[in-house]
This record gives C-alpha cells, structure tokens and sequence, in this order.
C-alpha cells in the first residue's frame, strides 16, 4: 500500500474529548474516526487489525466445531417479549417502529433469533450437539459510553451459541470453549484473566468472564491462588456471613466501650464482621457523607475520593459534633443529617451490631432494607492488606454463559430424546467483543511516541520508508516494495515526499512492528535499515537480506 494513497490521515495532535489511550491514539494514528459519542467509523488502518482479529476469532471457533452464519441486525419486538428481555434489558435496547406501526429492536444480542432459528432445524437428539457462531454489530444504549473501543453504542462482537442435549455434553463443550478464548487472546498478544462472574440479564448461574489487566478496564478482579472473581460476586465481599440466621428484632442497647470495632466487639461478644461501621467523610467541594461497611473490612480513602470525583477527608470530631453526629456510635439507622453510601459488602450480614447515634447507646438485630438503606452499594474496601489475595483493574474482553433451557423454554426449541421423551434443549453462549479486543491491545501496546501492534494483528508486515529524493534511493525502494510484495508481505510504503522528522514519527505512531528505512546513508552500500518498533536501536541489514530476515521474524 502507498502512503500517499492511504485513505485516513495522521495527526500531530490527539482528539482534545479522548479520554483513554486507545480513544486517543487510534484517532491520532488514523484508525478510526470518532461519529458520535461511542460510535466509531474504520479506516483501513483500523479495519485490517480489525480484520486479523476476526481471522483468529474464526480460526479458534472453527477449531471447536463451530459454523459461522449471520443473522440481521433489526429484530421484531416480538421475539424479545418472548423471552422477557424487552423488559430487562429495556433500558439499552434501540428501538424503532417500522411501517403499520410495527416495532423493532436493534440486536443487542442475538438468543433471540438464533433460538427460533435451531427450532427449525432441530427435532432430534441425532441433530445435537450443534455450535453457531457470528462476527457483527451489537447496538447498546449505554447510559455513559467512555474509553473509546472499550464502550460504545455500537461495537463489533462474535457472539456463539451451542445446543446440547445433556448438561454434561453442554460442560464438556463449555471447557472447550475456554481453551478457545484462551488461544485467541495469547494468539492477540494478551494475557487474559478467565473470573467468575455473574449472568445478569442472561442467567442466574455463574458465568466466566476473561480480562485484561489495564488501567482504564471498568472491572475489578479480586484474584486469589484458587480463583479470579469480579469484585461484583468476590466470595471476599458477597459471601454472606450467617444465612440461616433469623432476623432479629431491633433495639438499643446501652453499653460502655471504646470508639473502635474491637471494642465493640468485645462489649457485644460478637465477631468483628457484625459490627457495621461507618466512616464519615468530607468531601473538597464541601457537604459531608458517611460510607457503611462491614466491620471487618476497612474503607479505601482512594477508592472513595474515585467514586466521588473528589478529594476526601476524613471528618473531625469537632466536626461531627457540629453536624449534631456522636464519634464511635455514627451508624445510618434512623438517621437522615448526612448520605449514606454502602460497600458492597453491607449486605451479607443479618443481624448486625451499630451505633445509635447517641452516646453510650447501641442498636442491635440491625438489618440492611428493614432498618437502614444506602443511597448506593459500590466497592469501597482497601483489601490491599489481606494476604494471598490481589486486587486489579481489569477490562472485559469475552465473556461465556451456560444459559440452560431458559431462552430454548421461551422459544419452544425442544427435541426427542434416545426413548421419545420431549425435552428442552440446553443452550451455551459465548461473545467476544472483536472491537472492544482492538481498543485494549491499543491500550496496552504504546509508549510516548504511539501505538506498538504485536505482529499478529498489526496492519502491516513491514513500513517501507525512503528517505530522501534522489533517484538511487526512490529506485531502490520501489523495488524493495515490489519484491517484498511478490515474496507475500504486506507492505505500507512511504512515498510521501515529506520530511524524515514528519516519516519517522508517523512510523512510531502507526506502530507496524518493522520498519525498513532506505536513505542516503545507506544506499552506497545497498543496504536499509532495519529497526523494531520495540526496540529503540537499529541495524544495518543488506537490502537482498530484507525478505528472508522477515520471513525468520514473522516465521513465515
């Protein structure tokens, strides 16, 4: 491909409204053209490491046995009320009225129409199992679309579905599937992190979700020697601490103890977790909040001044007396002077053990929904200090489901079994966001200078750059252009009659992993050369050298 002619332009500059680097530099780099808020236009920078992504998809889909096919993008809201989720998912769904009044969802996802699509085609046991895949659009309504490729309205997806006949045929086909999701992201340059996770609109059970490490991911992992869990199931936050214990009734106890949780504690008996403590803050911007969590956790001042937007500060006693509040007795039973935000870790504890906001004076039997609320439950714990156990920002790149009979219920896909008897098929599903996949090599691929693809997925092979306009020099890299095309590398040359300064930074910012620069200084001897985009030094290679040193490089 000649430079000169490539659709898409780079940039000195990053977009000012890029809040993420993938949001920044794939715009700079001329991948991709922002439209609107979390929808995003390819260039064919862009569309050829989008295209190799897909490739590897296909290629670990196709190794497990599954068929790829397509189905459309608009769907009649009558298939969503089938299963329900025209209302669970009502408030991300695009929705559109087609002529005579006729409504239709843009396809967030795809159980919808794939379930009555095998309902044709399955009858028997004999037709399972069976895997249909597809790479396409999904439209999202998202309330706050951020971080360029990591979430938008639309994005590109392989969304997967199996049929089975028995749970064992589904779990045998589900550990295949991790094996598959694993190759794709290592064959992408990615070490991915396979947490448990929940089903939300999609099933009750468990679900896994594979991660990345990175730090715009919107995911928290809680990861231990046995397990990775997202923060939003992590045994460490939701495991609830006495199940089977009755609720018991409130009432206020007058005690004398000291100001902390073992003290508290110890004037109680109880364990440390029963005691719901609360952390009053001040906020930079002014006004006073208190943040609830179970008392064997500790509150993160960092994770607090995040969610607020703002520095935090924690509250004086002067100034918890001013606001009418009693220092070691603050709880948010009957009590409305200041907000109250909860860890996620409030509700798993029945019966607990506070404050009565007065001196002296404690409430016991507390119960979280009957005797208090929180404006909201997010993470707030520093576990940081908790041995064998890691906290990390992660962001979502595949996830897997096993859905069971719930959507082939809603849609009538049954078959007969070895004896006759009619039973509901079980159904798997799988999505790997390909787009969202981009965006986060791009975030974990660069330094200061730009992108950096791994090999795999990179544009192109090799950026062939003159630099310079005597004949030699332009002669020789035009044949170095046509040779390393005729040997089969794909090639962007730099033809541009522009300045080295201006070439050599446009290298760095479009990051294709090899860059062959012929130039004055080394035609005399009929040489380039030759530097990784990884690398910061260069070699000397002789330009008859150039295809067979590729070809060791990409181990072609």
């Amino acid at each position: 491909m000649l430079q000169s002619k490539l659709f898409g332009k780079t940039s000195k500059t990053a977009p000012k409204d890029a809040d993420s680097v993938n949001a920044a530099l794939l715009a700079q780099a001329g991948f991709v053209h922002k439209v609107g808020a979390g929808i995003y236009e390819y260039l064919p920078l862009g569309l050829r490491v989008l295209n190799k992504i897909e490739d590897i998809v296909r290629e670990e889909m196709n190794a497990i046995d599954g068929q790829e096919i397509l189905m459309p993008i608009i769907h009649p809201i009558e298939l969503w009320k089938a299963t329900g989720r025209d209302k669970t998912m009502d408030d991300v769904l695009f929705r559109s009225e087609g002529h005579g009044g006729s409504d239709y969802v843009l396809g967030a996802s795809h159980e919808e129409t794939v379930t009555p699509l095998l309902a044709r085609f399955v009858q028997s046991y004999k037709d399972l199992p069976i895997s249909v895949y597809q790479i396409q659009n999904k439209f999202r309504n998202e309330p706050r679309v951020k971080s360029g490729l990591l979430r938008g309205r639309e994005f590109g997806m392989k969304d997967m579905y199996s049929f089975h006949a028995t749970k064992e045929c589904l779990d045998e086909y589900y550990d295949r599937t991790k094996v598959a999701y694993t190759n794709v992201y290592n064959r992408c340059g990615l070490t991915s992190i396979m947490a448990e996770a929940g089903g939300g609109a999609f099933t009750d059970e468990y679900t896994h979700e594979f991660q990345v490490e990175c730090d715009y991911g919107e995911d928290t992992l809680i990861i231990t020697d046995e397990k990775a869990q997202n923060i939003e199931v992590a045994d460490l936050m939701h495991d609830h601490k006495n199940p089977d214990e009755a609720e018991a009734e409130l009432k206020e106890i007058e005690v004398t103890r000291g100001l902390s949780v073992e003290d508290n504690a110890q004037a109680h008996n109880c364990e440390d977790w029963r005691i719901l403590k609360t952390v009053v803050f001040k906020l930079e911007s002014g006004g006073f909040v208190g943040v609830c969590i179970r008392g064997d956790l500790q509150v993160s001042k960092e994770k607090a001044a995040a969610y607020f937007g703002e520095k935090v500060f924690a509250a004086s006693p002067e100034e918890l007396e001013s606001l009418g509040l009693v220092q070691g007795f603050i709880s948010p039973v009957n009590n409305d002077i200041i907000d109250f935000i909860g860890d996620l870790s409030v509700d798993t504890v029945n019966n607990y053990v506070t404050g009565a906001n007065k001196q002296d004076l404690d409430v016991v039997g507390v119960n979280v929904g009957r005797d208090f609320t929180c404006k909201e439950y997010v993470h707030l714990a520093d576990i940081s200090g908790y041995e064998g156990i890691k906290e990390v920002k992660a962001t979502e790149v595949g996830n897997i489901f096993k859905l069971g009979t719930k959507f082939s219920e809603a849609c009538d896909l049954t078959f007969n079994d070895a004896e006759g008897n009619v039973k509901h098929v079980i159904m798997g599903c799988y999505g790997i966001g390909t787009t969202r996949l981009m965006g986060t090599i791009a975030e974990l691929y660069h330094d200061d200078k730009g992108l950096m693809w791994p090999k795999s997925v990179a544009p192109f092979h090799v950026h062939l750059i003159h630099l310079g306009n005597s004949e030699d020099v332009i002669e020789a890299a035009e044949d170095l252009y046509e040779d390393l095309k005729d040997a089969g590398f794909e090639v962007l040359y730099d033809d541009r009659d522009a300045g080295p300064g201006a070439k050599l930074a446009d290298s760095d910012l479009v990051g294709i992993p090899v860059r062959i620069v012929i130039g004055n200084k080394t035609i005399g001897e009929q040489s380039c050369e030759w530097k990784l985009r990884n690398e910061s030094d260069a070699s000397i290679v002789k330009l008859t050298d150039v295809a067979s040193k590729l070809s060791e490089f990409y181990a072609l």
